[in-house]
């Protein structure tokens, strides 16, 4: 793909996977992305990795709008805590209606789809979010798409699984972590951070507009076998499991709420219209990245 030279791009909630967004934008000869977050720390983070750092805090409606006109938007701040709805993501978009940006590319997550049975899943599928945290993710997902469609911009929507790297391995906590039976785990899903940020960068450039992808690397297995995996890479003993009538008491709550859905998401529309190809394609070969990483640091 040819770089083009547009406007500067917005990264909105630039962590982990905006700084890794960053470097591609920079090696593709862009104009250095704007990254926007609201702490000090995160600031003197993106500095140091070459972003151009803005301050702004998305619940504090008295700041200054962020100009968006005719730039790339990519929006991948999580939701605030009130209800089942996003209105981090209402504020934003209502701030953006004078001058609103080219195309949004929005990071949501396959927990919009539910329990599925395990089940292969693709974008056809009526999302139907148990946790809250997916409620208010597919309650962006439509005032994104409302928004789009009455100021005429474009947007590249994401349902990712999983997202992993070398900055996000909880190698350190396996002692604490229980998970289920591996003959009992439901399925899930995942992605390498430097795929799904080379996925980011090809939504927002291709000529696919108004689209919805499901994103991971197309080989579902289970939370157990991820834990198991890192476990096994790192030398350390493998957390202990239970069975799975006796998950909801003895797992954390958060890893309770993973386990009690399983689905497989489909990856051929991702594949076949933005023509990804993934540099990690299997957990093995990602955690293998991860590992190597670590250890030149």
């Amino acid at each position: 793909m040819e770089p083009v030279q547009k406007l500067n791009p917005i990264i909105v909630g630039c962590g982990y996977l905006g700084r890794t967004l960053s470097r591609i934008l920079v090696d593709q000869h862009h104009s250095i992305p704007t990254g926007v977050v609201r702490s000090r720390a995160n600031l003197e983070r993106l500095a140091n990795a070459g972003v151009t750092p803005k301050k702004h805090d998305l619940d504090e409606p008295t700041e200054e709008p962020i100009d968006c006109a005719g730039r790339d938007l990519y929006y991948f701040a999580p939701p605030g805590q009130e209800d089942n709805q996003d209105h981090r993501i209402e504020r934003f978009l209502n701030n953006c209606q004078a001058r609103p940006p080219r195309r949004v590319v929005y990071v949501s997550t396959s927990g919009v789809y539910g329990d599925c049975g395990g089940a292969w899943v693709d974008e056809s599928r009526t999302p139907a979010p148990i946790t809250s945290r997916a409620k208010r993710r597919l309650d962006a997902e439509q005032k994104l798409v409302e928004f789009c469609r009455q100021f005429q911009c474009e947007y590249i929507i994401l349902r990712v699984g999983g997202i992993y790297g070398s900055e996000r391995l909880p190698y350190n906590r396996l002692k604490e972590i229980r998970v289920v039976c591996p003959e009992e785990a439901p399925f899930s899903n995942r992605i390498h951070i430097e795929d799904l940020a080379h996925t980011c960068y090809v939504a927002m450039h291709t000529k696919v507009k108004n689209e919805i992808f499901n994103v991971a690397d197309g080989h579902p297995s289970s939370m157990t076998d991820y834990f198991y995996q890192i476990a096994d890479l790192f030398g350390l003993p493998r957390p202990q499991c239970v069975p799975m009538s006796e998950a909801r008491e003895k797992l954390s709550p958060g890893m309770f709420s993973f386990v009690n859905e399983s689905r497989r998401l489909s990856i051929d529309k991702m594949q076949s219209l933005l023509t990804v190809k993934l540099q990690f394609p299997t957990l093995k070969s990602g955690l293998e990245d991860c590992f190597k990483k670590l250890h030149a640091k």
